[in-house]
């Protein structure tokens, strides 16, 4: 009887040779190059950690071993060749070949799940015994991210390096962390230390559905993380070839900064949200709002190594902007003729700052209301129309689609499933999503996105929760191609991963729904419905 290999994502070629091996024959790891000696001790700490076998990484051995080895001229970054590796098992030993650290990272993410489950646990559970093959591998997306709102309810630092390896473990190269919203700011600014006194955290926090209640629970919510905290972050990620992208949320979305700064804004100063929802309060179209934003962007590209900023841009009401006189003056100044254009003045702005610190914009679809500097990438959210309308307008697009890839949306129609904002996206909805609509040039498309809007988050269990099996389908479509997905359905191969989350104590979804503790009961988790209405592009 074949043996079923049930590796998420598929790699574009596989063969199963036939029979293991054991890697306790082995002498070492060798990593002849030095971009690779990190990433041969990362693999070295994870096999003993998982199996209690410990290999020395040398640059030289004689015998069989686990061999790590550049090969070919050198990809740019953030292509697909840059992630492509060539992996070979058998009785010689293990021989993984990419032109790319980051290709030899995504090689090694496919051997940890040749490993056995167990082998992925904190102490040695597991022989240390994989099974001969031959691999050759490619992704069809250059970007492959999961979002992780840590906004509205703040997750400690260990929680997100947890989330970093799993992301890698799936081949995602993308962590984009939400960093700042109406419901609480998460990073330090030494320029402004009000963010950290008074805009990290709120009294209060509503009790069920926002738009089902007004309880609330009477305590406090919080935390924000330091430099160092942020700083680690990126270098953890970092040893994995995972891409960590900071999102800083303007000029909506700032209820939380206008309750430190109230100049900033129209001055009342009203409390960092309690609840959740689109709020009016945005940010005045001054110099010193710019000044604001320069602060924290020179903060962020010092923290932060990635070539990307996001600087949010979505769901900015007009209404205080229409009755403003600081508004008013700016559009006859600039001759803007709509309101809207307000937002252009500062996604130009802020795009004109980013790009002098010599890193690219990513705004969320909003900022082409009113056009938006070509070199902005758009993140598309609300619909796939608007990736054809960003493509047009001459953007690069990563489609992240709410009707797909919100992962805060319901993963089943049992009334026991636990809150959630609205909205049905079960695992084979996200198996049969085809990230690259019809008609729409594939270059143009940066990649995809999955997020995890976290307002019926509250903790680390109910992210893990709505994020997998979820974000493993989705880490599937992303990296294999169209016909290796006909060919080996993920759907079919989900069951064999599930003990690979049971073994890094992932709280998952079961396929059948939610285990009796997982369930929103009758309570404040209980599950609430109201009808999901699609956007529409204009």
């Amino acid at each position: 009887m074949q043996r079923r290999l049930s590796l998420i994502p598929q790699p574009q070629h596989l063969v199963d040779a036939g029979g293991e091996l054991d890697l306790a024959t082995l002498g070492a790891i060798v990593a002849v190059d030095s971009e690779t000696t990190g990433l041969a001790w990362l693999l070295s700490d994870l096999l003993a950690r998982g199996t209690g076998l410990r290999l020395a990484v040398q640059s030289d051995f004689e015998g069989p071993a686990v061999r790590i080895r550049l090969e070919g001229p050198r990809p740019e970054d953030l292509t697909c060749e840059s992630e492509a590796y060539r992996l070979r098992i058998d009785a010689d030993g293990v021989d993984l070949v990419a032109a790319h650290p980051a290709g030899i990272a995504r090689g090694l993410a496919t051997f940890r799940q040749l490993l056995p489950a167990d082998a992925l646990r904190a102490a040695p559970a597991a022989p240390a015994i994989v099974p001969c093959v031959a691999i050759d591998d490619v992704p069809r997306l250059r970007w492959r991210g999961v979002h992780i709102d840590i906004a509205r309810h703040f997750q400690p630092k260990e929680f997100v390096l947890a989330m970093i390896d799993r992301a890698w473990l799936h081949r995602l190269n993308v962590v984009h962390l939400h960093l700042t919203d109406d419901q609480g700011w998460r990073m330090e600014i030494p320029s402004r230390p009000k963010l950290a006194e008074i805009a990290s955290w709120r009294s209060e926090t509503v009790v069920g559905h926002a738009l089902d209640t007004e309880t609330f629970d009477g305590t406090p919510h919080g935390g924000h993380y330091t430099l160092a905290d942020l700083r680690e972050i990126v270098a953890y990620a970092s040893e994995r070839h995972v891409m960590v992208i900071p999102e800083i949320n303007l000029p909506g979305h700032t209820r939380a900064v206008l309750a430190a700064y109230p100049e900033l804004g129209t001055g009342h100063g009203k409390p960092v949200a309690t609840t959740f929802g689109v709020f009016e309060e945005v940010l005045e179209p001054t110099e010193e709002s710019l000044a604001f934003a320069r602060d924290v962007f020179d903060v962020v590209v010092q923290v932060f190594d990635a070539p990307f900023v996001h600087i949010g841009g979505d769901e900015v009401p007009t209404v205080q902007w229409e009755s403003s006189p600081v508004a008013a003056e700016l559009m006859k100044r600039e001759g803007i003729a709509d309101v809207r254009g307000v937002q252009t003045w500062f996604t130009r702005a802020f795009t004109e700052y980013v790009t002098s610190l010599d890193r690219r914009v990513i705004g969320w679809d909003e900022i082409l209301d009113g056009g938006a500097p070509t070199e902005a990438v758009v993140s598309v959210w609300r619909n796939e129309a608007y990736v054809k309308k960003a493509v047009e307008a001459g953007h690069e697009v990563i489609v992240a689609p709410e009707p797909y890839v919100y992962f805060d949306h319901y993963e089943g129609e049992s009334p026991d499933e636990p809150l959630c904002i609205h909205g049905l996206t079960t695992v084979e909805k996200v198996a049969a999503w085809e990230p690259v609509p019809a008609g729409v040039d594939p270059d143009s498309v940066l990649g995809a996105q999955c997020q995890l809007w976290s307002e019926y988050m509250p903790d680390a269990r109910d992210v893990e929760y709505r994020a997998f099996p979820r974000l493993a389908v989705f880490a599937d479509v992303l990296w294999a191609a169209p016909e290796t997905r006909e060919a080996a359905p993920v759907l079919e191969r989900l069951e064999g991963h599930l003990p690979r989350l049971e073994a890094l104590g992932i709280e998952y979804r079961p396929l059948e729904g939610p285990e009796p503790w997982q369930t929103g009961g009758t309570g404040a988790r209980k599950r609430f419905d109201r009808p999901f209405q699609e956007h529409q592009a204009e």
